[in-house]
């Protein structure tokens, strides 16, 4: 069983939070981390692949502690935010460079490209210059680098940033796929929820370094109608939009700018 479970986890940047955490756990299947920008995502991340250590608290990952251990980070699969991708190589090369610094001797490391690029749906594409690979090509070439060993969990960075609607398309089904027919365990983040809603039912949700909420996707959209909301309007004529919303039974109250008259 999969569970990375963080307890009274805080990662500091100076004087900055880049997280902070009471609990978390995070069971089988696919998760999916929603924030915007900036919220924490990538610092989760890189606390549980063991790239950086937590400042405060501890996290388990596949029962151990991740950070200065590379046996476990070899069952971990980063496919990180930023593209690491060589435009020169073609894709070919860059998995075996993957794979030489995993140590897959290279008659299994040939093997296991080839089936790497058959489940991204990357056959045809494997002899060509990763610089003539559009956006949503460049994402699944990070997929396979991140499950080119074979994981036990994969960790999804904002897989889906900068795709087109087809190239969202095809990694949403990359991602599924990965979990139903292969068995990876899979956490991915987005900062759009309708995205993560597509992927999975099992959200975490982190906003200004916290986890805010947990949780099925439908639970957290009902939380998120229950809170109000600050809505700024700006009209010539404000009195007769006033007398509109006051009739709103789902309007609580209107408050005129201080500037305005």
């Amino acid at each position: 069983r999969i569970r990375p479970l963080a307890r009274t986890l805080s990662k500091w940047y100076g004087e900055v939070i880049g997280l902070n955490v009471l609990e978390l756990t995070i069971n089988p299947g696919i998760t999916g981390v929603v924030g915007p920008n900036g919220s924490g995502k990538s610092t989760l991340f890189k606390l549980v692949s063991g790239l950086i250590k937590p400042s405060v608290g501890t996290i388990t990952v596949l029962d151990q502690n991740p950070w200065g251990n590379p046996a476990l980070m070899a069952r971990i699969g980063l496919c990180p935010d930023y593209d690491n991708l060589n435009d020169e190589h073609t894709a070919r090369y860059f998995l075996r460079i993957v794979g030489g610094l995993h140590g897959i001797p290279r008659p299994a490391l040939d093997k296991r490209i080839d089936e790497v690029f058959s489940i991204v749906g990357m056959t045809d594409a494997a002899d060509r210059r990763i610089g003539g690979f559009s956006k949503g090509m460049r994402q699944r070439m990070k997929i396979a680098g991140a499950m080119l060993h074979e994981p036990e969990l994969l960790l999804l960075d904002e897989p889906l940033s900068g795709t087109d609607p087809l190239g969202r398309r095809e990694i949403i089904d990359l991602v599924h796929l990965l979990y139903r027919e292969h068995g990876h365990n899979v956490i991915v983040s987005s900062h759009v929820l309708h995205e993560v809603e597509r992927l999975t039912d099992n959200v975490v949700v982190v906003y200004k370094g916290r986890a805010v909420a947990t949780g099925h996707i439908r639970e957290i959209r009902d939380l998120i109608d229950q809170h109000p909301h600050n809505i700024i309007v700006e009209a010539d004529r404000l009195d007769d939009l006033v007398k509109r919303f006051v009739e709103m039974d789902s309007v609580v109250s209107v408050t005129f700018a201080p500037d305005r008259s």
